[in-house]
């Protein structure tokens, strides 16, 4: 018997089972809804849980055979599975099986975020996803966002060489225990498929990236690369492919490209946007898409935040009021996430305590028994995120030609886009007032992308539609901006 310790928002339960049971299974006869959509063969990824100290896993492939805490999400989070299938594209499995190097052939789609990273390991053969993990970007002992990254680089000649090999160490951490795992080698991966921000991919690859922040911001290289396995470090089949898909510009990787290409449900004119570091936002108009990148800064995601943290175990991710407030894994508060700052902000300004300048005239205590509180300079922070995406879809709007009466829907992807309540987000100003009813988390479009250009070989011709129609808009040359930047800094009162 294994004895499964399930956490959920509202309560800690623990249920027994006998072994040999896949986890989809106990947690539904236990009478957990776990959404999986594929009837659990394995093949969509969507029955994925979180179990303690070993991430997320694939709960029709994960079988007990020890005592395990699975950690399950909200009502809310949940759904997001359920949008990420209505919204994103799940092609079928197709692959020529012809040429491989081992009888056992596995890829990875990697999704290398400026904050977490994630990997979908993908059965070559079967088209089976058998494993979806993911960690904290290690290299942000070196600086938040891009920039500071890139700075990095600049001013330390090993620089370059050091942020490699942390994300290049991650990666292949995630690989070998899978390799152990299964029994695998790591001449069974054969084909790697990346995408992140344009800086990101410069780094996996030992690219300079300097030239990225200097004007006239011109990167290295923003189309696909093509390397093979033994040049990249990783621990793979040394003749594996390891393919980064196409960036737009310096600023607006391959992340958002893949974004934009898995979507399917699509009105004639939409926005979509990955809130993070780097906000880089996309506004399409019928055939045409237009993109720019915003300096959100790494608030949302817990950074430059006095009791910031990422969205990870311990960290508020929810408030409501005063000692109401949802904490990740219900555990004991340890800090506060992008999506639980959204919200006490929305509170704050909303009972008064700040007014629409941003003025917070004493520190704001969420839980006094951890000294976990809010500060003057944290608001300030929220104020220039907030303003930077929220100004940077205006001048979109503006060049155009649209208004957001035009606008069918609005997509947010990525994690931080995941969770945050999106009347938080509307009263503080981050997102539009007038999409209220229109806005849809998707959740990690670019990892799904990615793991698309794996599963099947006609993704890449979506991949290609899409940069064709592409033009990218660079803020910096654009004299409204900043006139929006700086009317977009103070709060509205939310209109009820």
């Amino acid at each position: 018997m294994v004895e499964i310790k399930i956490i959920t928002p509202e309560n800690i339960r623990i249920i027994k089972s006998a072994s040999g049971h896949s986890l989809l299974d106990i947690l539904r006869t236990g009478g957990y809804k776990i959404y999986a959509p594929c009837g659990g063969k394995g093949t969509c990824g969507k029955c994925r849980v979180k179990i303690t100290g070993e991430g997320e896993v694939i709960s029709c492939k994960y079988y007990p055979d020890k005592d395990i805490e699975v950690i399950l999400t909200g009502e809310v989070e949940a759904n997001i599975l359920i949008h990420q299938t209505e919204y994103l594209e799940d092609l079928p499995f197709k692959i020529s099986n012809s040429g491989f190097f081992s009888s056992s052939p596995f890829g990875v789609a990697i999704d290398i975020g400026t904050t977490t990273v994630v990997l979908y390991f993908l059965n070559l053969l079967t088209g089976q996803i058998e494993k979806i993990s993911s960690f904290l970007n290690p290299q942000k002992i070196y600086g938040g966002d891009v920039i500071t990254r890139i700075n990095y680089c600049q001013e330390h000649k090993t620089g370059l060489t050091e942020l490699q090999k942390l994300i290049v160490d991650g990666i292949n951490n995630e690989i070998e225990t899978f390799i152990l795992k299964r029994q695998l080698i790591p001449g069974n991966f054969e084909k790697i498929i990346i995408v992140g921000n344009t800086t990101m991919l410069h780094i996996i690859l030992g690219e300079d990236p300097v030239s990225i922040a200097l004007a006239p911001f011109k990167p290295e290289f923003i189309d696909k690369q093509v390397r093979k396995g033994y040049s990249t470090g990783l621990n793979i089949n040394a003749d594996a492919e390891v393919i980064t898909l196409p960036c737009i510009s310096a600023f607006v990787g391959a992340d958002i490209v893949a974004g934009l290409a898995v979507l399917k449900v699509k009105p004639t004119n939409y926005l979509f946007l990955d809130i993070g570091t780097n906000g880089e936002i996309a506004l399409i108009k019928g055939d045409e898409i237009f993109t720019c990148a915003t300096a959100a800064g790494p608030a949302f995601e817990g950074a430059n935040i006095t009791c910031g943290m990422g969205a990870v175990y311990g960290a508020i991710s929810a408030f409501s009021k005063p000692l109401k407030y949802q904490v990740i894994g219900n555990s004991e508060p340890t800090g506060i996430c992008g999506s639980g700052i959204v919200d006490i902000v929305a509170y704050l300004l909303d009972n008064g305590t700040i007014d629409q300048t941003g003025l917070l005239r004493e520190p704001f205590f969420i839980a006094p028994e951890k000294n976990i509180q809010i500060v003057q300079q944290d608001i300030r922070e929220i104020q220039l995120a907030k303003s930077a995406i929220y100004s940077g879809v205006k001048i979109l709007m503006d060049k155009a030609g649209l208004s957001f009466s035009d606008i069918g829907a609005l997509y947010l992807a990525g994690g931080f886009g995941n969770y945050i309540n999106i009347k938080s987000a509307i009263q503080i100003g981050l997102l539009p007032y007038e999409l209220r009813d229109k806005i849809y988390p998707i959740g990690n479009s670019a990892g799904i992308g990615a793991l698309q250009y794996l599963n099947s070989e006609d993704f890449e011709e979506k991949i290609d539609r899409t940069l064709k129609n592409t033009q990218y808009i660079e803020l910096s040359n654009v004299d409204e901006f900043t006139m929006e930047f700086a009317l977009n800094m103070n709060f509205v009162k939310f209109r009820k």
